[in-house]
């Protein structure tokens, strides 16, 4: 092979590091070292089992990354044997770096793929004799999937070999070390070391008869190597860039980090040989296992069509009907269900709710809808708009420019009930109107004094709004610094701290994180309010997806910036917002224009003087004439609110939502795979709101697509959210289950340079997010109920069912 150029560098953190570089890295350090000999021994175990009886003709390689085992494949086999050689990766990186390094003679006769996934392969039935994967099998999710496909394209009397690491001790130490000094491990180290138990992959095996006649599926093949110390430590670089917040370090403190961790593998391992166990794994395909599998049934949705059929008069009663044998079942079921959350959660009110459902959001029940999006928005009490439409029809409300008298006591009253309702003073803090929490934020993006040394730091877990201040930050020369989150998609405290603390007091910092999640509902510490203020930044706490369900105070944790969507508290009217400022942070904030109602004064060429003045505090942030027909039904929304006690409605919705994780979590498939039906994220319930984010899985453990799932929720009338919420930094950190997949797939040969193409090949596929479900103003049991019957009408059945399904409702 030939070997591939090192980059030149005063220091290893100094390079530029991109996914071609940890290639050229993985070749010339770790191809020699643990690639090469599992190579070798690859080919050795399929030459022993090559009998002149069953002869073979061709071999396909997947995963093949640079293509080490690859020549190990040709040269011993293929090319003595004249035998057809496939070699496929999921990276076209890889391919196009393997291209580099392999002679001419290979290039000219291996049929080299990109974009290839194992567990979706461009090949036809029946195509080959042998298939290799040489560390690749512990990446895709989907193991089982990735089993049917290996049998689909062999050929009776196919064979399988592959390896897997199930101990590598620089890897696991590490990783170790990483995760001591960042909170977080490598995901590509996770990964690579997550076959302890090789089961994950001989289950699938077995499941798909690929087990049969093989003698042992799992063999431990060990050995040992040297690495040196400058290898070391550009494979303890390379293993860090992927961390967060190693990969925002300067140099010399990346250096600092590398000294750290290189020390303690030099106590560990002194002698630098690190061990190394693998497994390698087999498979067969006979020709029982290639006949048809029969698939599994349709979702069965008969269940969920009868109770959704029900009157709630009918459901909530407690006398006695005459019913059919299939809606008394329904109903038992129901009330027996209901009857275990009221004697778990005495606390909730369901008289009171049920009243509430009735009188303010009978639409619901007569359009037979459960609607389970309040995090995106509450649906508006019908007195709210039956009292605001009044007020409409009855007041002559003027441009507020204009000095309306009306509309002037609209305004104010409007402003006194956010304050009363939020407890914070008038002579502290300021309210500024803006259609929404993302219209606030970027009045505080646009205007924050950024400059050359100041830092933005930002929680992964953010609306995409707050993720925009970023590009006004970087385009005054400021720093931007992420805090990462752990596997339970909390903040990684230690981080933050060390963020916080580096922070130079001569420049001014932002620190914007959410009070609660929009995507998975986790409630962050406010505890980093002070703290964060205490160490010179200035604090941006999103409060849009707390405060429909939680209160606020402002007495304890005071917030420099504060926005909020009102129509996500009360329905009603959309297009509103506000930001609750400081009037000591709002005055080092400089509007980069003005508009109408922002200022009395102005001059131009024609004065002598070049003047600007701005109104009060407040309205010099203004864009235009506000939403004056709002400030009633804003008003009228608090004061709802208030008499139901948000307190209150925070915690009906919140035990709805956790009595659905406790019924959907145990659910498991009785067939194939026999996994769990959902999956969901984020920590313990208690640290999080009324939200549930979450994956269905099928009978494969293969994952139902999201969009999927939204969509055959609809056609049962229920709504609730799919995709990535506008919260890609916490979606992508819980989803993506493959490390190095979103480089993978963002870097195609078929480049994905649209939105469109973005949810087409990635986010629709549900390589990439959820579904999210809210509770929230208007939810009741039954919303609940009708959530979990339909997850559970997914048991038992696998995606291509739900697609045709889908294709005949359509």
């Amino acid at each position: 092979m030939n070997s591939t150029a090192k980059q030149s560098c005063k220091t290893v953190s100094e390079r530029k590091w991109t996914l071609s570089t940890f290639m050229e890295f993985y070749e010339r350090v770790l191809g020699p070292k643990l690639f090469k000999p599992y190579g070798e021994l690859l080919v050795r175990e399929i030459r022993k089992d090559i009998r002149p009886e069953a002869p073979i003709t061709n071999i396909l390689e997947v995963a093949c990354g640079t293509g080490r085992i690859t020549t190990h494949l040709y040269e011993d086999l293929a090319r003595p044997l004249n035998l057809k050689l496939v070699a496929t990766d999921l990276s076209k990186i890889a391919i196009d770096v393997c291209k580099t390094v392999v002679g001419d003679e290979l290039k000219r006769d291996v049929d080299f793929h990109a974009d290839v996934d194992m567990a979706d392969l461009p090949f036809s039935n029946d195509s080959f004799d042998i298939i290799v994967c040489g560390f690749g099998l512990m990446f895709p999710p989907d193991k089982t999937k990735v089993a049917r496909e290996f049998k689909r394209v062999l050929r009776p009397g196919g064979k399988i070999y592959g390896t897997v690491f199930h101990y590598n001790e620089l890897f696991g130490l590490t990783r170790e070390q990483s995760q001591k000094l960042f909170g977080t491990p490598s995901a590509v180290l996770d990964r690579a070391l997550s076959l302890t138990d090789h089961t994950a992959i001989t289950s699938a095996f077995s499941l798909e008869g690929l087990a049969r006649g093989v003698a042992e599926v799992a063999t431990s093949c060990p050995l040992s190597f040297f690495l040196g110390e400058e290898d070391t430590r550009e494979f303890i670089f390379n293993t860090c860039i992927l961390l967060e917040e190693f990969n925002q370090c300067d140099t010399p403190t990346r250096e600092a980090y590398l000294d750290t961790i290189l020390r303690e593998l030099r106590t560990r391992v002194p002698t630098q040989n690190y061990e190394v166990k693998a497994w390698l794994l087999r498979g067969a395909v006979d020709e029982a296992s290639k006949q048809t599998v029969a698939v599994s049934a349709l979702p069965d949705f008969n269940g969920l069509n009868s109770f959704r059929a029900m009157a709630p008069e009918l459901v909530e009663s407690r006398e006695k009907r005459l019913l059919s044998r299939s809606d008394a079942h329904a109903l038992r079921e129901y009330q027996t269900m209901k009857s275990a959350f009221l004697a778990e959660h005495p606390e909730y009110p369901d008289d009171e709710v049920e009243a509430l459902r009735r009188e303010e959001f009978s639409r619901l029940d007569a359009q037979s809808e459960t609607y389970l999006d309040h995090v995106g928005g509450a649906i508006a009490p019908e007195s709210l708009i039956d009292r605001d439409h009044q007020v409409l029809r009855n007041t002559i409300l003027g441009n507020p420019h204009t000095g309306s008298k009306a509309t002037e006591a609209a305004y104010e009253k409007a402003r006194s009930e956010i304050y009363r309702f939020f407890r914070c003073s008038p002579e502290e803090y300021e309210i500024i109107f803006t259609p929404n929490a993302s219209g606030a934020i970027r009045l505080v993006a646009e205007s924050f004094p950024f400059e050359s040394g100041s830092e933005f730091l930002l929680a992964k877990d953010n609306h995409t709004s707050i993720h925009g201040i970023r590009e006004f930050a970087k385009a005054r020369g400021a720093a931007v610094r992420y805090i990462p989150l752990d596997k339970e998609l909390l903040l990684v405290e230690s981080s933050l701290r060390r963020s916080l603390e580096k922070l130079d007091r001569n420049h001014a910092h932002l620190f914007a994180f959410p009070a609660q999640s929009n995507a998975t509902g986790v409630k962050h510490d406010l505890k980093w309010i002070k703290f964060a203020q205490e160490r010179g930044a200035m604090v941006l706490c999103d409060a849009a997806a707390f405060v429909p369900l939680s209160a606020f105070d402002f007495e304890t944790y005071q917030p420099d910036f504060v926005p909020v969507s009102l129509y996500k508290i009360f329905g009603y009217p959309t297009g509103s917002g506000c930001l609750i400022a400081k009037r000591d942070s709002l005055r080092k904030l400089t509007p980069p224009s003005f508009a109408g109602g922002a200022v009395c004064y102005y001059s131009g060429p024609w004065s002598p003087t070049d003047r600007l003045l701005h109104h009060d505090q407040g309205r010099q942030f203004e864009i235009g004439t506000p939403n004056y027909a709002s400030f009633h039904a804003i008003a009228y929304g608090f004061e709802f609110i208030s008499r139901l006690g948000v307190h209150n409605i925070g915690g009906r919705a919140k035990a709805l939502a956790r009595w659905l994780e406790t019924q959907l979590q145990p659910l498991q498939h009785e067939i194939k795979a026999k996994g769990p039906l959902c999956r969901v994220y984020g920590p313990a319930s208690e640290d999080k709101g009324a939200t549930v984010m979450l994956n269905l899985f099928d009978c494969y453990n293969s994952v139902f697509p999201h969009s999927q799932v939204k969509r055959a929720a609809e056609s049962f009338g229920i709504t609730l959210r799919n995709g990535c919420f506008c919260n890609l930094g916490a979606v992508q950190h819980a989803t993506y289950t493959t490390a190095g997949a979103e480089h993978c797939e963002l870097d195609k040969t078929k480049k994905i340079f649209d939105c469109r193409t973005f949810d087409d090949e990635i986010l629709n596929k549900g390589l990439c997010g959820a579904v999210r479900v809210s509770f929230g103003l208007g939810s009741n049991f039954r919303d609940a109920y009708r959530f979990y019957l339909f997850a559970k009408s997914l048991m038992n059945t696998e995606t291509s069912r739900l697609q045709d399904y889908l294709a005949a409702a359509s």
